[in-house]
């Protein structure tokens, strides 16, 4: 297994949700004043533009490089969710690449598979194809992911994956991904995966100097390799 970073075994201040870069910095000017250690602040998903992974909302969070400085000045990290269903809505970079390039899980029919989460109507990145793996690590670049900074780290959530409206809220069984393969076959690994492609992406992003921090809500034998992932108990 991969050795984590040591803020990765820090306190972590989350919460859903921060209304804005100034609310922010109030909790890091908080931590300070009382004198509270603490290594790293997390942002959930209504940080971004209308739900749309690798952007930010321009009005709350006009300036995300600097936010993300001005923690860093304390040594502070920060981390943003990215979860592998992408917004069909034109104009999107993301989704339009993807759509483009056919970088989807399909259907029977070969149409990019559409169902529902967080951002409404979706699509899910087929990472079971080791080139679109390769691209969605090249999404975590710095010249790719806008607003981004080297203290900046990921959290892969919905990655089961989760579908609001598929059956047992998840994909259906027969949706197909690279090579032809079902996802009956490959439903358990499909997070793994995702997992497995943002850790490289924040591997090259840093030339391999600095260790990653990915969190994963699903796993699978091997997703100790990545980082860590989320465990809910009831």
């Amino acid at each position: 297994p991969t050795l984590p970073p040591l803020f990765a075994i820090a306190y972590h201040q989350s919460r859903w949700n921060y209304d804005d870069e100034h609310d922010v910095i109030s909790v890091n000017k908080g931590y300070e004043m009382n004198d509270i250690p603490m290594d790293v602040v997390w942002l959930d998903i209504e940080h971004t533009d209308s739900k749309k992974y690798f952007t930010w909302d321009s009005t709350r969070f006009p300036n995300p490089a600097r936010m993300q400085k001005k923690l860093w000045k304390y040594g502070r990290r920060m981390v943003t969710i990215i979860d592998p269903h992408i917004k069909r809505e034109d104009g999107y970079h993301i989704h339009e690449e993807a759509e483009k390039k056919q970088l989807y899980v399909k259907c029977q029919n070969g149409s990019s598979y559409q169902g529902w989460c967080w951002p409404g109507l979706s699509s899910w990145i087929d990472f079971l194809d080791p080139e679109i793996q390769q691209w969605w690590s090249s999404r975590m670049q710095l010249d790719k992911y806008s607003g981004s900074t080297p203290s900046l780290f990921t959290w892969n959530d919905m990655n089961e994956p989760s579908v609001f409206n598929g059956p047992e809220m998840t994909m259906h069984k027969d949706a197909v991904h690279f090579r032809n393969v079902e996802h009956r076959d490959v439903h358990n690994i499909y997070g793994l995966l995702q997992h497995q492609a943002t850790t490289e992406g924040l591997t090259i992003r840093s030339g391999n100097k600095t260790r990653p921090f990915v969190l994963s809500r699903a796993f699978f034998a091997g997703s100790q390799r990545y980082g860590m992932f989320a465990c809910r108990c009831a």
